[in-house]
């Protein structure tokens, strides 16, 4: 089991979204903490994963000692890998 921690930017960037999408990303989030599985590697950059909660994503780091999920970013699938 991943323990999950979120960077201020996500926070904010989920407080923005509407309530049933941001509350989607959660759960998504929390699930893929429970049994690591729904994790996938970003393919245009040489490090980092994404969860995927309909057409939102959310922009990760895994790391296993100790089993941690940092959240970096979260937003619609067309925009969040500009930045």
């Amino acid at each position: 089991m991943f323990e999950v921690k979120w960077d201020p930017k996500a926070e904010e960037q989920l407080e923005k979204l509407p309530r049933d999408i941001s509350r989607r990303i959660v759960i998504k989030t929390k699930k893929v903490a429970e049994n690591g599985r729904g994790i996938e590697p970003l393919k245009e950059f040489v490090y980092g994963f994404k969860i995927r909660a309909g057409d939102y994503r959310a922009l990760v780091d895994v790391y296993f000692n100790p089993d941690i999920i940092a959240v970096r970013a979260v937003g619609h699938r067309k925009n969040i890998y500009k930045n």
